[in-house]
């Protein structure tokens, strides 16, 4: 092979590789364009929702269905309100064995019959 077949050889290996990192760079380009452009609309859409009213400054007291947090409430209170939706799970979750039980037509429970 010729000497200066080398040097164009060389010449079209580095001329392709910069066709490639320039068409490589320009499909990164429009990308990133696309992605600012669809980040500017969603900023657009986020700027239309109204602001929500700050519930921290609210007081919970007076407000039907808005319950003090438990941090703020007396421990006692607390504990009790927990054993008690314990108790109310437990039995939830006893009627529904026996309901359960009853279409399976198995046979109940000693425990699960609190008559007894």
């Amino acid at each position: 092979m010729l000497w200066w077949m080398w040097i164009v050889l060389w010449a079209l290996l580095v001329l392709a590789a910069a066709i490639f990192l320039v068409v490589v760079g320009f499909r990164v380009f429009r990308s990133g364009a696309r992605t600012i452009t669809d980040f500017g609309a969603a900023m657009d859409r986020m700027q239309l929702v109204p602001a929500r009213e700050d519930t921290a400054s609210r007081s919970a007291e007076g407000v039907p269905g808005l319950d003090v947090p438990a941090v703020f409430s007396a421990p006692d209170e607390v504990r009790a309100a927990r054993d008690a939706a314990a108790l109310r799970r437990a039995a939830d979750r006893r009627s529904r064995r026996v309901e359960r039980r009853v279409t399976r037509r198995q046979p109940q429970l000693l425990r699960d019959m609190p008559h007894l």
